[in-house]
């Protein structure tokens, strides 16, 4: 028994699926078993010896029933199964963010979605946009704002009747191959009463933020460009991108309305 129960579980599919059948069936003969599980009866027979040399299941007159430890093992194993499909599934911003700066439980991401750049050139800010489209309440990092981002939020706060409430931490307010129509539009921000501008030049390179309780986070590539980003609205990650956002607020200082 050198491996791990991780290991053995994950060796074979079967193994699990007979832990599962008789927890969920209670006792049952090895015909029972055959029934319900996809294998040969050799591979069961094996499957059965190996399980009650572990603990896991216990014989008795012909039959076969789960132990509570292997109940506690299956359910530990379901958990770990679970969380990999979690972590698969937004692996395009995972593996290009450092875990120091997102150091959140996998749990809080169960309802989580990624935007990649497999969904298209401009998937990335065209749902940055629709987040942000017609927000009452944005608190917002950014290592720094693309055209796209700073002409909506300008165009927003220059509308007096639907001006949102919003904070804004940058770190840098002039990112490469800036236009004098990004000068103009950023201006319109610092400037907007219902806005507040901050620069953090030592804050992290993932952005985030919240959006009316909707959170997102972008992961950049290897040349500081958005590459994914995501989103969700469980109250852990909405509360995590906040108390990271204020974090990031308190060491920022303000950019001075000209």
């Amino acid at each position: 028994m050198a491996d791990t129960a991780l290991e053995y579980l994950a060796g074979s599919p079967v193994r699990p699926a007979t832990l599962a059948a008789l927890q969920d069936h209670g006792r049952l003969p090895l015909r029972g078993l055959d029934d319900r599980i996809s294998a040969s009866r050799r591979t069961l027979k094996r499957t059965l010896r190996a399980l009650e040399s572990r603990g896991w299941i216990r014989a008795s007159n012909g039959t076969y029933e789960c132990t509570a430890l292997g109940a506690c093992i299956l359910a530990a194993y379901e958990d770990f199964r679970e969380r990999e499909r979690i972590a698969e599934r937004l692996r395009p911003f995972l593996e290009h963010t450092p875990a120091t700066a997102f150091d959140i439980d996998i749990d809080a991401l169960t309802d989580a979605s990624v935007v990649a750049q497999t969904d298209g050139p401009t998937a990335f800010v065209d749902t940055l946009l629709d987040i942000r489209t017609d927000t009452d309440r944005l608190r917002e990092y950014v290592p720094f704002l693309l055209l796209d981002s700073v002409r909506q939020l300008a165009d927003r706060v220059d509308d007096s009747q639907s001006a949102p409430d919003v904070t804004l931490v940058v770190r840098t307010d002039a990112p490469p191959q800036s236009s004098p129509e990004y000068a103009d539009c950023f201006e319109t921000l610092i400037e907007a009463p219902s806005v507040d501008v901050r620069r953090n030049p030592d804050g992290p390179r993932i952005g985030f933020g919240v959006a009316d309780g909707h959170a997102f986070l972008g992961a950049a590539d290897e040349n500081g460009m958005p590459n994914a980003l995501l989103t969700g609205e469980s109250a852990d990650l909405v509360e995590w991108v906040e108390c990271r956002f204020e974090a990031i607020r308190a060491a920022a200082e303000p950019i001075d309305r000209v």
